[in-house]
């Protein structure tokens, strides 16, 4: 049986015990994560949280409807073992109660879903051998970044980052969002680097951390620091940090050509993941 339980009738105890174990474990389905991008959100529980999912709920008036939410690229079932594919349709159908719904699942439990494509990579090989997927323009530019002179460190100083990642917003995107990335980064496990030279700081990368993925979410670059290279440096260290380990770099999908060769060009894979739209009374 699945019931949905709104967000302040949920034990999240367990719903984040149950996320973070789950064969693939999402920060964007953690609670403290899903407070922040959706407070509404609701959650649909299987049985005595053996299986959940998230349903990022707005309410305008008497009106409830589905939509994802701004920093959460996809949702999927949570679950430590397989579900079978009538506990996948009691979600589906859930789903399928809103007359609005826009969302991004990791399986294809519609047949009008869309497929999208996200990218990770897998550190558990050494950094030798992740290395040698390395494309030749991301080994020209890490070697131009080196030789240089920037330098790659991991830092605390949460504030400095993120002055550098809105300065480098120069087209006011993230402005709007400002408060929600300050307590997303001040609410979840996070991780910043920062790459600099003798007199700035050039580059910034804020990673959001779950037991098995880093998220590379809030990167930033001045004019300088792209100049210099200065990202692929940041990425080269962390990759050479994680290497070895149970971890997995994601770093997002994006539907602009230059950015996905970016990703690819660090050994990068392909991974699907589906937008479903439902509008009022379309099935």
């Amino acid at each position: 049986m699945i019931r949905k339980l709104q967000n302040k009738d949920i034990d999240k105890a367990k719903w984040d015990l149950l996320v973070q174990s789950s064969q693939c474990a999402d920060v964007y389905a953690l609670s403290a994560y899903l407070d922040v991008v959706c407070p509404h959100w609701c959650g649909l529980i299987l049985g005595d949280y053996e299986a959940v999912m998230p349903l990022p709920v707005k309410k305008r008036l008497f009106f409830s409807y589905i939509v994802q939410p701004i920093f959460s690229q996809q949702y999927r079932i949570y679950s430590q073992r397989d579900i079978s594919i009538e506990e996948a349709d009691l979600f589906r159908k859930e789903i399928l109660k809103y007359r609005f719904v826009r969302i991004c699942l990791s399986l294809s439990l519609f047949d009008t879903a869309i497929p999208r494509y996200n990218f990770s990579l897998d550190l558990s090989k050494s950094y030798a051998d992740i290395t040698r997927n390395y494309s030749e323009n991301t080994r020209r530019n890490i070697q131009k970044a080196q030789r240089s002179g920037l330098i790659c460190a991991k830092t605390d100083n949460e504030e400095r980052a993120l002055q550098v990642f809105f300065a480098a917003d120069t087209k006011n995107y993230y402005a709007p969002y400002e408060n929600t990335i300050r307590s997303l980064v001040a609410s979840c496990d996070s991780e910043i680097y920062e790459v600099k030279n003798d007199s700035e700081i050039l580059a910034v990368a804020v990673f959001l951390k779950t037991q098995k993925r880093l998220y590379y979410l809030f990167p930033a670059s001045t004019s300088n620091g792209k100049q210099l290279s200065a990202m692929f440096l940041l990425l080269d260290s962390v990759i050479r940090t994680y290497a070895e380990t149970s971890f997995t770099l994601d770093f997002e999908g994006s539907e602009i050509a230059g950015v996905r060769r970016f990703y690819e060009g660090f050994g990068a894979q392909k991974e699907s993941y589906y937008y479903f739209k439902k509008l009022f009374f379309t099935t």
